[in-house]
């Protein structure tokens, strides 16, 4: 169990945060210098960060990332996916808090409450009616991959409970916690409006680093601890994407083959599983089943007793295995990063079930 902790935490290429932060920040100074003749604000920022170092954390910045993505799609390939004076206002403000030697620029922008216990720089997002230019980008980017989406200004007791959670949590397994949170920048609140299954919790692709909740998941401080780890490994899996390319050239999830999971077999809303959430599903439910299973020994305060915990880690290695088996059958359709990649979670499940 401590093997497949440590290997999943910090093991290279897919598990250590150091690593993948490296990798993907340079991505991401390559996609500025690709437009800095275009934009003066990238041009700007590129400057700013030049020789500078501590520069890094600004590139897990969920707006300076996804400004930087729209910036190539607009500049580049010629798509309408951001106007050019909201992406010389975003990268301007990025160069100002770069020269200042700050790790985020988001929580500058926008009314935010920092996340105190967690690793790096997270924050949860406690604004409304935000009145900056980047402030309003981040809620525009939020809303069009969440349609119907409300979000809600969290109350001090809810920001009280995500903190215990996140400490809680790093009580639990600081290995595998810490390694898992690494990956998270911003935390925001909300519920979807009118009729549909209830989510508790969920990441959206193109908004790295950020974690959204409803307010229903915000129950008790062990429930939180095991959310927020869970979601932020599906932020993780998406830096691993970023950096590793699991799918070839032209991947798409609409397109991709569609399983359904021996669990969901009953109930069609929750079938038909695209590859890359088959691939995310299976490093959720290899982790939780670290992550319980390490629970039961060590415990936190308040957190579920150890048969329970014994319970969700064996369930969780079960639904790990299956997914396994299951991509064995499409092995075809990923990379050869992304084969390499099954073959690491095959390994620590082999390892999990030895110890």
């Amino acid at each position: 169990m401590a093997a497949t902790e440590s290997e999943l935490s910090d093991g290279t290429p897919f598990g250590s945060y150091d690593y993948l932060s490296r990798n993907t920040s340079a991505e991401y100074v390559r996609l500025l210098a690709l437009i800095a003749e275009q934009s003066p604000g990238a041009q700007t920022l590129l400057a700013a960060i030049e020789g500078r170092e501590g520069a890094e954390p600004l590139f897990q910045d969920p707006l300076v990332r996804r400004t930087l993505e729209d910036g190539v799609l607009t500049l580049l390939r010629g798509l309408d996916a951001i106007d050019a004076a909201t992406l010389s206002e975003v990268l301007l403000c990025a160069a100002a808090h770069a020269e200042a030697g700050e790790r985020s620029m988001l929580d500058a922008t926008a009314r935010c409450v920092p996340l105190g216990s967690a690793p790096g720089h997270s924050f949860v997002w406690a604004d409304d009616r935000p009145a900056t230019v980047p402030g309003r980008r981040f809620v525009e980017e939020v809303l069009k991959r969440l349609p119907g989406f409300g979000i809600e200004v969290p109350t001090d007791e809810q920001v009280q409970l995500l903190d215990e959670g996140v400490h809680l949590a790093l009580q639990v397994t600081p290995s595998l916690a810490r390694s898992a949170l690494s990956h998270l920048r911003t935390v925001v609140v909300g519920d979807f409006e009118g009729a549909g299954p209830p989510i508790n919790a969920l990441t959206a692709p193109g908004l790295s680093g950020v974690v959204f909740l409803s307010p229903h998941a915000l129950s008790d401080r062990a429930a939180v601890a095991e959310t927020l780890v869970h979601e932020s490994i599906h932020l993780k899996f998406l830096d691993i994407e970023y950096v590793h390319a699991l799918f070839p050239v032209g991947f798409r999830p609409y397109s991709s083959p569609r399983i359904t999971p021996d669990w969901h077999q009953d109930d069609e809303r929750y079938g038909g599983w695209p590859l890359d959430r088959l691939l995310t599903s299976m490093q959720v439910y290899l982790s939780l089943a670290v992550f319980f299973g390490l629970a039961a020994e060590r415990r936190g305060d308040d957190f579920h007793a150890p048969d329970d915990c014994v319970a969700r880690a064996d369930r969780c290695a079960t639904r790990a295995t299956w997914l396994f088996t299951a991509a064995q059958d499409y092995l075809d359709h990923l990379s050869p990063a992304g084969r390499e990649f099954v073959t690491w979670m095959g390994g620590m499940l082999a390892l999990l079930r030895v110890t």
